[in-house]
């Protein structure tokens, strides 16, 4: 069982959002042949690219949240793989990998070896569309006494809500943030009816870093993107998008 298998049935509540979307479908109509996500989740990207026409292949580790995307939508490819690994048998144009699903590979040796994987899965000329979350020295400073507990979300349900609240730790020398997440779903008169906790890490990266693998896994990095309007990365953004492409030659 992956360990994402235990957060498929929150996955929905908790990333609702699709503010992104418009981004990765206008790449999907720039690049030219089909499109695979890496890391898909229950297809929030790659569900509505397939409602566009865009023929769509979704890779996710956990096979609970592939159920839950074919559910959704069986026009898309559903692959319940590693990233690091699979072998799709196809190219294609474009790849996204999105979402901080690169950062859920915690060690240099896995992010590259996704990387390359993902360069043998691009046609020559094809796009990768990397996004993850924008870390600064500030935020990942340990607090005085230790970690304190964040209120993270609270989601309305037609029976209830859903809280979630999580408390973090840095270790800079891995660069591996380790977190526990903890669930609170309540029902209508405001009772508690369940709650469960869920261990999560993940590997932040830099903008240089992420270049650098890129570069080392045969990618010319063509654009950097601190948001999806297109604006450029400084200091304070909250997204990282990195663009780049397998040489034509």
């Amino acid at each position: 069982m992956s360990e994402y298998d235990l957060l498929a049935d929150v996955y929905d509540l908790e990333y609702d959002h699709d503010y992104d979307v418009p981004f990765w479908r206008a790449l999907a109509s720039r690049e030219r042949g089909p499109v695979v996500e890496w890391g898909a989740g229950t297809g929030r990207i790659a569900v509505p690219l397939a409602e566009q026409g865009f023929e769509v292949a979704a890779v996710e580790v956990s096979e609970r949240m592939v159920e839950r995307g074919q559910g959704k939508s069986p026009a898309v490819r559903w692959v319940a793989e590693d990233m690091r690994d699979v072998k799709l048998e196809q190219r294609f144009g474009l790849a996204v990998c999105a979402f901080n699903s690169f950062l859920c590979l915690t060690t240099p040796d896995g992010a590259l070896a996704f990387l390359r994987n993902t360069r043998e899965h691009l046609r020559p000329g094809g796009l990768l569309g990397v996004e993850v979350s924008a870390f600064w020295p500030e935020e990942l400073a340990g607090e005085p006494g230790g970690p304190g507990l964040c209120h993270d979300l609270t989601r309305g349900l037609p029976e209830g809500r859903l809280e979630r609240f999580s408390v973090s730790r840095y270790d800079a020398a891995s660069q591996v943030m380790e977190m526990r997440l903890f669930y609170e779903l309540y029902n209508g008169d405001g009772v508690m009816r369940r709650r469960r906790s869920h261990g999560l890490r993940i590997r932040v990266t830099s903008r240089d870093e992420l270049g650098l693998m890129l570069q080392l896994a045969g990618f010319e990095v063509e654009a950097v993107h601190g948001g999806f309007g297109g604006e450029p990365f400084v200091a304070g953004c909250d997204h990282l998008i990195v663009l780049a492409r397998r040489p034509a030659g």
